[in-house]
């Protein structure tokens, strides 16, 4: 008997991500194809609270892709999930309902706690951390979770309405970030961070810092100056402070244009590299962590390591 093939789909406010593996006894399983493409579904959700007709139909189309190399690679079963635009959207209904009569697939929009759950679950499995306490980052387009836990699993988590698309539309307009704009941006951050208070700030000084999701893996990949991204070489890297601060001065004195050129940063992501770094970057500065390590495997591989649970 031949071992079931899955895949699992991460659809979150700027980035598609698509696992597909094929699953074997005693939770092993295979990688057969990891996608990741940006579409921004959730360009404009902050501002007029819907996913605009262009955003959704770039996801459409790279979903369609998908599900086109799914059938290729002989995928029996598709698990999809949703994350902060699709939370936040009020046409979030309607969007999803075109996409089972369109593309039959059903997505599930996942709770803050949810994601956190899955994206503590793929740093536990994904990076064998042992007995170390944990405070693993996620941060996304629209959101960005805080998850507290050790080898039992989750103690607490928080989601904030802080992520790099986000920011980036609510303070850094301009193609050139202006000194006010950032400042403006720093100072907001600044205040919902420290609004978490003392016992945040105390599980995050003795906890040992895991970063996932886009702009960690990013921000790795430009120190490296990976021309091609690798999956290997940033999975389980450690981000000094020093060097995310050293990217946020770089990402600050270029324009959005110019920032295309830098060595690992993927041209579609230019525009909102500079919030997403400057949140890691207060964050650490803020809960003084002089170091993160980087995990390429975030809510995609939590649900992987979920169903291979059941088998």
């Amino acid at each position: 008997m031949s071992s079931p093939r899955f895949a699992f789909i991460d659809i979150g406010t700027n980035t598609i991500l698509c696992l597909i593996a094929e699953l074997r006894d005693g939770g092993r399983f295979r990688v057969l194809d990891d996608l990741a493409e940006i579409t921004r579904l959730g360009q404009g959700v902050d501002r007029t609270g819907v996913v605009s007709s262009e955003g959704e139909q770039r996801t459409s189309d790279v979903l369609r892709r998908y599900l086109d190399t799914c059938k290729t690679l002989g995928v029996e079963q598709i698990i999809a999930v949703g994350t902060s635009a699709l939370r936040d959207a009020q046409n979030s209904g309607e969007i999803r309902q075109r996409w089972r009569a369109q593309l039959g697939l059903d997505v599930r929009v996942i709770a803050g706690h949810e994601e956190a759950a899955y994206s503590f679950l793929a740093v536990q499995r994904g990076l064998s951390p042992g007995g170390q306490e944990l405070l693993v980052v996620d941060i996304g387009g629209g959101s960005t979770e805080l998850i507290h836990g050790n080898q039992s699993g989750v103690l607490q988590a928080v989601s904030m309405n802080l992520g790099s698309v986000r920011l980036t539309e609510r303070f850094l307009g301009s193609d050139h970030v202006s000194d006010d704009e950032f400042a403006t941006m720093t100072a907001v951050i600044d205040r919902e961070l420290q609004a978490m208070g003392q016992p945040w700030a105390q599980v995050a000084a003795r906890s040992t810092w895991v970063g996932i999701a886009g702009t960690f893996t990013t921000l790795a990949a430009v120190e490296m100056k990976l021309a091609r991204y690798s999956h290997s070489r940033v999975h389980g890297c450690i981000l000094t402070r020093q060097e995310v601060q050293r990217q946020v001065r770089l990402f600050q004195s270029k324009a959005v244009t110019d920032r295309k050129a830098i060595v690992g940063l993927e041209p579609n992501r230019a525009d909102i590299i500079l919030a997403g770094a400057c949140l890691i970057g207060r964050m650490m500065m803020l809960f003084g962590a002089h170091q993160v390590i980087v995990s390429d495997q975030g809510v995609r591989y939590g649900l992987l390591y979920e169903r291979l649970g059941r088998i």
